[in-house]
């Protein structure tokens, strides 16, 4: 069975996660794959298409499967920040690397500026989600100092948690920033379910 574009991206990702992308070749991820080399031509013609298509494909998925959590009004809104600091841990624990954004943009910042637009797009994706949720117990300006704080805590906590090889780190953040929040008073309480 051929594989699909999404199927290469899919297995492209834990490749970049392990060697970063200047030490990723088209081999690498080939062999990923499963097949020759050449196979991925038809579908990327370059390792920068692909990491271009790699990034566009996980913004939207963080956007459609992760930051559309905050949004969801059915759940409380501890509820809400709590799903999504489970299922943001999931993504960062799921095999090596920590989070992808954060150690792609890091890394190509100066060397590939056509991947910022897509990094810091996803990063105010996130931002957003974040002051969404913390506008429910802080003034606007203050939501957004918070949602900042906790993305700070966030990725530093993936940051020591890739270098001792320990999720701990980041375990003791979400739980850390989850008390923080039970612990301011809602502004606006008629709303919840």
């Amino acid at each position: 069975m051929a594989l699909t574009k999404i199927d290469i991206i899919k297995r492209s990702i834990p490749v970049f996660k392990e060697k970063g992308y200047a030490a990723t070749c088209m081999a690498d991820i080939a062999g990923a794959c499963g097949i020759l080399k050449g196979s991925l031509y038809h579908h990327f013609t370059s390792k920068d298409v692909l990491m271009e298509d790699t990034l566009t494909y996980l913004r939207q998925y963080f956007i459609d499967k992760v930051f559309v959590i905050a949004y969801q009004q059915n759940l409380s809104f501890e509820k809400r920040l709590e799903r999504l600091a489970r299922k943001s841990e999931e993504q960062f624990l799921d095999g090596p690397g920590g989070c992808f954004m954060a150690m792609i943009g890091t890394e190509t910042v100066l060397t590939q500026p056509k991947f910022n637009s897509i990094i810091t797009g996803f990063f105010n994706d996130w931002r957003n989600a974040f002051i969404h949720l913390y506008t429910f117990v802080a003034e606007p300006k203050i939501a957004e100092k918070l949602a900042e704080k906790a993305m700070m805590l966030i990725e530093g906590a993936v940051l020591m948690m890739r270098i001792h090889n320990n999720p701990d780190y980041l375990t003791q953040v979400q739980e850390s920033l989850m008390h923080e929040f039970k612990s301011l008073k809602p502004i606006v309480t008629n709303t919840q379910p």
